[in-house]
């Protein structure tokens, strides 16, 4: 394996275990507005924020607009009228509280700190979630710099947020680049869009298309051996 110098790490699902902090959140964001939830109340809200995410990575719509909207239509289809702006903030309120890690997360990015990598965080999200989820979580000290996409102004696959990472670190050799990330529609494919070399950490024993990564692992010790090698 070649040798890098900088890797930009996604967060949610990559080190922080967003499908179990969303999980909880849900289900007390649920309760509080008068929804039963089960796997199909569930089901429903994901699939309602999965098509306003994607839109959202395809630069159709606007982050206010997934933010904004996604309880809105969740609880009205239950028949609850909600603003949007409120539910939102009270879900990312009881995300903020949780801490919840992916397994050997603290262990492979000390063992990259002490190797000498510089470390970056680059995800899509709302800046001071994440923030607060990384500090809960006591990560917040191996990143040399954290971006959000909120923060940056664009969501990943564009190009764009990648090129703030380079243009304020001052990176110019992209081969001694790495991305690490769960997603292939927003880090494989932005990481392929702006040249860079990537790990997909395929959590789920997925298959891919054509956003295609260099590599591929399907925990976070298999990502620690490989950049050992």
């Amino acid at each position: 394996m070649k040798k890098y110098e900088y890797l930009i790490f996604d967060l949610d699902n990559t080190l922080l275990n967003f499908s179990m902090s969303e999980y909880y959140a849900l289900k007390a964001l649920f309760t509080k507005y008068g929804v039963i939830f089960n796997e199909e109340t569930l089901a429903e809200y994901k699939e309602i924020n999965h098509e306003l995410w994607t839109k959202l990575e395809e630069g159709r719509i606007k982050k206010e607009i997934v933010l904004e909207t996604r309880f809105t239509k969740f609880f009205g289809r239950k028949g609850i009228v909600v603003d949007g702006k409120t539910a939102d903030n009270d879900y990312r309120k009881l995300l903020e509280s949780r801490n919840d890690i992916m397994k050997d997360a603290v262990e492979l990015l000390t063992e990259l700190k002490n190797s000498g990598y510089i470390i970056y965080a680059g995800t899509n999200g709302v800046g001071r979630t994440q923030r607060q989820r990384l500090k809960n979580a006591k990560m917040s000290s191996f990143f040399t710099e954290l971006y959000i996409s909120e923060e940056v102004g664009f969501e990943k696959p564009d190009v764009r947020f990648f090129d703030t990472i380079f243009n304020q670190e001052g990176i110019t050799d992209l081969s001694k680049v790495l991305m690490i990330g769960d997603s292939l529609s927003s880090d494989i494919r932005g990481a392929n869009r702006v040249g860079i070399d990537s790990v997909w950490l395929n959590n789920f024993s997925d298959t891919y298309g054509e956003d295609s990564p260099i590599y591929e692992c399907n925990s976070l010790r298999q990502i620690k051996i490989l950049l050992k090698k």
